[in-house]
């Protein structure tokens, strides 16, 4: 699944933003949210997510069973740890 999300007029609160990604893109159920701009089922097991984000870069996240701890807790800092690879 391909999810592209565009974060640089949301208004919503940081923590906030770190606890909703988790609760409606993290779950079996796939919800989006404001910012949510495209979901595309690629057929794929694992999660990508296009993060059009606040600081004016564009972040590419690719969740799996690897990480999906990770990113539960925070994608920004998972995020980080991913592209610091």
């Amino acid at each position: 699944m391909k999810i592209v999300l565009d974060q640089r007029n949301c208004k919503c609160w940081e923590p906030a933003c770190e606890s909703h990604f988790a609760w409606h893109f993290l779950r079996e159920e796939i919800t989006p949210v404001d910012c949510t701009t495209q979901i595309i089922d690629d057929g794929l097991p694992t999660l990508t997510f296009i993060i059009l984000d606040r600081d004016g870069s564009d972040k590419t996240l690719i969740v799996d069973e690897t990480n999906r701890a990770d990113v539960s807790d925070s994608w920004r800092l998972a995020w980080e740890k991913q592209s610091a690879r």
